[in-house]
C-alpha cells in the first residue's frame, strides 16, 4: 500500500503507466475547459484568462515532449527540458501568476558550458526562477539563491538510471525502494516500512536522524511476504521498520489508514513517488549527509534535464561517444529512462495528488 498524504489524496490507475495514457491525461488539462479552469480561483472570466495561458504552456510542452520521443539519444534532452519547463510554468501558474503571467521567467538554475570540465565536477547554481519556485512548491522548503548543486549528487538521486550512473563512475544510487503497509491491533494502527536487498539507512546522517526519529527497526514477522504481497520467488535480505507512534483506532477494532499514513508523512521530506510497480515508495535522502537539503527524484530529473540541455546546445562534445563514451551512455539513459517518470511527475503536479499505476491483473492472486 503506497503511503498517501491525507491532505492531498491520490489517484489509482488500473493499468501500467505509459506514454499514451499520460499524454492523453495531460491533454485533458489543455483541451477541456472544466478540467483546466478548476485549478484557478476567481470569477469565470478570471478563470478563463488563466486557463488560456495554462493550456498554451501545456500545448507547447506536449509538442516538445512528443518531438523528443522521436529522438533516439541524449539530444532528446534539449526537447525534454523545454517540455518540462513549460509543464512547470503550467503547474506554477496557479500559485505564482504574478511572476509568470506575461513576464520574462528565468530557468531558476544557471550553468556555464564554457566552464564545463567533467560531469563529475560540474555544478548548477540556483537562481530566482522556475526551478527554485517548483522546488519550494513541491518540498515546502526553499533553496538559497547562489547555492551550488553538484551534478554528481543529482544523478545519484535518480533511481531509474542507477546502473548507468555507476558504470560512468558517478557513484551508486542513493534512492531506496521500499514497501509500505498499515498494521493494526484492537486499539491502534501504525505504518511499517520494508527495505529489501540488505540496504540500511545511515543513522548518523541527517536522513537517518529524521527517519529514526519516527521509525525503529523491528523483528520480521513470519508472514511478511503475504502482508506485503511479495512473491516467494524473491530471495533477498530485508529490514523492517515500524513507526514509533501509533494512531488510536476509533472505534476500537477498526483500521485507521489515514492516521497511519499521517505518521508516515512525518518523513515526507525524504519520500519520493515510486518509479515502478515493484515498490510502494522510494526514500530519497538529503542531498548532503550533514545538512538537510531534500531532493526528491522528480526535482533531480528536472535539474539534470536542464544541465543536459545546456550541454546539448552549447558543448555537445562532452557527450562525444568516442571521447566520453561513459557520459554519452549515461545521458542516453537519462533521455530514455527518465522520460516516462517525468510525465508522471508532471501529472502529479497538475492534479495535486499522487498517481499510482497498477497493471490490470496486479490484484489477482
Amino acid at each position: 500500500m503506497p503511503p498517501v498524504d491525507p491532505g492531498t489524496g491520490y489517484q489509482i490507475w488500473s493499468e501500467s503507466a505509459s506514454f499514451p495514457l499520460l499524454l492523453e491525461n495531460l491533454r485533458r488539462h489543455a483541451e477541456i475547459a472544466a478540467v483546466g479552469r478548476a485549478r484557478f480561483p476567481g470569477t469565470l472570466a478570471q478563470k478563463n484568462s488563466s486557463w488560456r495561458e495554462y493550456r498554451n504552456f501545456l500545448r507547447q510542452g506536449l509538442s516538445n515532449y512528443e518531438a523528443a520521443l522521436g529522438v533516439p539519444n541524449r539530444s532528446a534532452c534539449l526537447l525534454y527540458y523545454y517540455a518540462m519547463l513549460n509543464f512547470a510554468k503550467a503547474e506554477l501558474l496557479s500559485s505564482h501568476a504574478a511572476k509568470i503571467s506575461g513576464q520574462f521567467v528565468g530557468h531558476g538554475l544557471s550553468f556555464s558550458p564554457k566552464q564545463a570540465q567533467t560531469v563529475s565536477g560540474d555544478s548548477l547554481v540556483v537562481k530566482e526562477g522556475v526551478f527554485r519556485w517548483l522546488y519550494e512548491q513541491r518540498t515546502g522548503t526553499t533553496l538559497p539563491v547562489g547555492m551550488r548543486i553538484p551534478v554528481k549528487r543529482l544523478l545519484v538521486q535518480i533511481p531509474e538510471i542507477g546502473t548507468q550512473v555507476a558504470d560512468a563512475g558517478m557513484g551508486d544510487t542513493q534512492v531506496l525502494q521500499a514497501q509500505h503497509m498499515v498494521a493494526a491491533d484492537h486499539s491502534q494502527s501504525w505504518p511499517l516500512i520494508l527495505l529489501l536487498g540488505g540496504t540500511r539507512i545511515d543513522a548518523s546522517s541527517v536522513t537517518g536522524k529524521l527517519f529514526f526519529r519516527h521509525f525503529r527497526e523491528t523483528q520480521i514477522m513470519s508472514e511478511w511476504r503475504d502482508h506485503f504481497g511479495i512473491s516467494r520467488r524473491l530471495m533477498t535480505t530485508m529490514a523492517l521498520y515500524e513507526s514509533r507512534l501509533t494512531a488510536p483506532s476509533d472505534p476500537p477494532g477498526t483500521l485507521d489508514i489515514s492516521g497511519a499514513h499521517k505518521l508516515t508523512m512525518q518523513i515526507r521530506g525524504i519520500l519520493s513517488m515510486r518509479i515502478n510497480e515493484t515498490a510502494d515508495v522510494t526514500i530519497s535522502p538529503s542531498l548532503y549527509k550533514t545538512k538537510m537539503i531534500p531532493m526528491p527524484s522528480s526535482l533531480a530529473r528536472y535539474a539534470i534535464a536542464y544541465y543536459a540541455s545546456s550541454l546539448v546546445r552549447y558543448k555537445p562534445s562532452v557527450f562525444d561517444s568516442q571521447i566520453h563514451p561513459e557520459q554519452a551512455y549515461m545521458f542516453d539513459a537519462v533521455a530514455r529512462e527518465c522520460a516516462l517518470p517525468m510525465l508522471i511527475d508532471t501529472l502529479t503536479g497538475l492534479e495535486g495528488k499522487e498517481q499510482y499505476f497498477f497493471a490490470g491483473d496486479s490484484f489477482r492472486v
